[in-house]
């Protein structure tokens, strides 16, 4: 990193390298994008199924206490409860109250909008467990 580079400018530049590239693309990008996801272009898939392979030669193949297993994302809401992360997934979000941008509030030094320069409103959690229902019926019995 230069002397006078931010953190925020550095994985800034480093975004808009790997979208030149090809690594990764914002989901949806053509239709106005969508916060948070991205799309792997033919190198990023490539780097991704790379690192994924030596992750699992290291914490599973090369070891004897472990075992591989590919279970499904969407489960019956006690597993997440059982597993701590209903509660875990939460952190601290702060909201611009010009542009809605939303921003984790541990890693905002200042109450200005790094985006826009508006308010920064006050911090409030916000549980990153994605609520969905499964099958055709939307009860609380079907949520996922």
């Amino acid at each position: 990193m230069l002397k006078n580079e931010s953190k925020t400018d550095l994985l800034d530049k480093t975004v808009s390298l790997c979208k030149r590239r090809g690594f990764v693309f914002p989901g949806s990008e053509i239709y106005g994008g969508l916060s948070g996801f991205w799309d792997y272009g033919h190198y990023g898939l490539a780097l991704k199924e790379n690192i994924k392979q030596l992750w699992w030669k290291q914490f599973v193949l090369d070891r004897e206490d472990m075992f591989g297993m590919d279970a499904a994302i969407l489960m019956r809401q006690e597993v997440w409860q059982a597993s701590g992360h209903a509660k875990g997934f939460a952190d601290p979000m702060v909201e611009c109250e010009k542009c809605k941008k939303q921003y984790k509030a541990d890693q905002q030094p200042t109450t200005k909008c790094p985006e826009c320069d508006g308010k920064l409103g006050k911090a409030r959690q916000f549980n990153m467990m994605f609520k969905t229902h499964v099958g055709a019926e939307e009860s609380d019995a079907a949520v996922s």
